[in-house]
């Protein structure tokens, strides 16, 4: 007996291309100026197929972001998490913020700063995961201040939640200037000085 096909649309939907491709987009040109339509014309896929797959231009919006946090905020929790001196650490964070973005194919700035400023422009699923996120971030922050105060590498004078916060408000101003076109080397310069602040 010869199987009959299932009518009915096929699923052509590339979720990973539309997703990487949705990434890649918000992260180069902004997160709040980049239309379902757009890409669909760049992917080829419709919005039916994006809609049945995430739900809204939210859904798509936050999976971009869970995408990018594997992407570009792992790596930085990992130097946070490594078993290394202070000053050490806020060298490998310097270097991390000043790669060569377009030897590894990736655009300047950071996808997350860009949506905590238009944080009130997303919506409420994007903008959870953005406040879930930044606590994640200063979470980590403060787990490797109070590591090096407890190694007596960090001076314990400074509020740790407060050097939490002037880390990743330093990180956050070093992808401003990247994305403004301040270079590599300036915005090194500039993060190194701030971050001797702290020790």
């Amino acid at each position: 007996m010869e199987k009959t096909e299932k009518r009915g649309r096929p699923k052509t939907l590339g979720r990973e291309r539309v997703l990487q491709t949705a990434l890649m987009q918000y992260w180069d040109v902004s997160p709040t100026d980049v239309s379902i339509g757009e890409i669909c014309k760049l992917t080829g896929a419709s919005k039916p197929g994006i809609y049945r797959e995430f739900g809204s231009d939210d859904g798509l919006k936050r999976a971009a972001l869970e995408s990018y946090r594997s992407l570009a905020l792992l790596p930085l929790f990992d130097i946070l998490k490594q078993d290394q001196s202070f000053a050490a650490a806020k060298a490998a964070l310097v270097s991390f913020a000043t790669q060569d973005r377009e030897a590894v194919g990736l655009p300047l700035g950071c996808l997350f700063v860009a949506m905590r400023a238009q944080r009130d422009s997303l919506g409420s699923a994007t903008g959870e995961y953005v406040d879930q996120l930044r606590q994640e971030v200063l979470d980590a922050y403060m787990g490797w201040i109070e590591t090096a105060k407890s190694k007596g590498e960090c001076g314990l004078k400074i509020p740790t939640d407060a050097a939490a916060l002037y880390f990743d408000a330093q990180n956050g101003g070093a992808m401003r200037m990247q994305k403004e076109g301040v270079d590599n080397a300036t915005i090194a310069t500039v993060l190194q000085h701030a971050f001797e602040i702290i020790e």
